[in-house]
């Protein structure tokens, strides 16, 4: 691996107009000209806001990526979601899918991660699994840990494919644990560990969006107690 002084350099001088070469043949299908206009025309449900924290929909999100700068290249190659409806344990929803990626993947990361290039061979384009996760995720609030993270790392991919940035409403788990729960450690193992959370295989998309689920919900059945009411009320104490 190296160190991230040159990576930044490969990445600028070298590996950056590569991509942009590579994503040129996407740039031109339906596909792309599809969701460049629902992106472009789309209204989010600004009614989400208002509504009670314990009773409103989310959806829960976790990414798997190539690395944590999506600034020099770095990509999704896996989403994996799950639909709750406020505290309410019913049954969910679910979403995993497999994004086959531009470049070519290191095999740490297939280590990591559990995946075999084939899998990803299988994947769909990036175009293709975020509007199928628009689709799932739509009329609800986006949850992730952190979603300062995943959030960041959406918005840079869809700006490299030349396509409108995203904005749907979101709440940062991580920071409501830090703000609600300041004496424990707020990594999310140690949360899950903490809550008593059965443990799922970790580093898979769906398996901790799962995890994540379970535990936002019980963050939920305690947030009350700290005066908030709504998502609004959440996602304006986080921010101060």
């Amino acid at each position: 691996m190296l160190p991230i002084d040159l990576e930044i350099l490969k990445y600028i001088f070298f590996e950056r107009h590569m991509y942009a070469y590579k994503l040129r043949p996407y740039l031109k299908t339906n596909k792309y000209h599809e969701l460049h206009e629902k992106l472009s025309t789309q209204e989010h449900n600004e009614d989400l806001l208002k509504m009670n924290i314990q009773e409103a929909p989310f959806t829960i999100f976790d990414l798997e990526t190539t690395g944590l700068l999506p600034e020099l290249g770095h990509e999704i190659i896996s989403i994996g979601a799950i639909r709750i409806q406020g505290t309410n344990h019913v049954s969910y929803k679910r979403f995993h899918q497999y994004v086959r990626p531009i470049r070519p993947v290191h095999q740490r990361t297939l280590n990591l991660t559990g995946m075999t290039r084939k899998d990803l061979q299988r994947g769909q384009t990036f175009l293709e699994a975020y509007d199928d996760f628009m689709e799932f995720s739509k009329d609800t609030i986006l949850v992730a840990y952190p979603a300062a993270f995943d959030m960041k790392f959406l918005q840079t991919l869809l700006k490299r494919w030349k396509l409108p940035i995203d904005t749907p409403p979101s709440i940062d788990a991580q920071k409501l644990v830090k703000k609600m729960y300041p004496n424990h450690k707020y990594q999310l193992d140690s949360m899950i560990a903490s809550f008593g959370i059965t443990q799922l295989e970790r580093h898979h998309a769906l398996n901790d969006a799962i995890m994540t689920a379970e535990l936002f919900q019980q963050i939920l059945h305690d947030i009350h107690s700290y005066g908030i009411k709504t998502v609004e009320d959440a996602i304006h104490w986080i921010q101060s």
